[in-house]
């Protein structure tokens, strides 16, 4: 008699098959991110996805709160991290994070382990509030750079 038990297919499928959605999400996020050529401006690399530009310049005065983002993803997915983190902070912490995601589905979809314990543990209420606040200063930092504060 075998010592490992039959693993029902349920469970099979309740872990592993979201965790290849995941996955494949993640990684199409980071392929995408690497393909693109960064803007060299900082900004307006989503516009070669064929998206429109950014009207929060030319309406408020200041960057929206993501502006940056795409060109930062690009730079981190190139591995041009310190690049990356001076155009738009918390965009590079955001595609190390999908780095992170990515890797964990892969994880869980090979070995049927997740680590969702874990994260929760440290993905509490502070740990929302903390992105919050990075999020918030990291906008702040890209006003103070379009305004030629910094």
């Amino acid at each position: 008699m075998s010592s490992f038990a039959a693993t029902p297919f349920a469970t099979v499928f309740r872990q592993r098959l979201p965790a290849i959605a995941i996955a494949v999400a993640s990684g199409v996020i980071l392929g995408l991110a690497w393909w693109l050529e960064p803007a060299t401006k900082g900004i307006g690399t989503h516009q070669r996805l064929g998206l429109p530009a950014c009207a929060w310049p030319d309406r408020f005065g200041i960057p929206c709160p993501t502006c940056g983002y795409t060109t930062s993803f690009a730079l981190a997915a190139k591995g041009r991290f310190a690049e990356s983190f001076v155009n738009q902070p918390m965009a590079m912490i955001t595609a190390l994070a999908v780095g992170c995601i990515f890797v964990a589905a892969l994880w869980t979809a090979t070995t049927g382990r997740s680590i969702s314990p874990i994260a929760a543990r440290f993905c509490g209420g502070k740990f929302w509030l903390l992105v919050a606040l990075l999020a918030a200063l990291s906008w702040g930092y890209k006003i103070a750079v379009m305004r030629n504060l910094l």
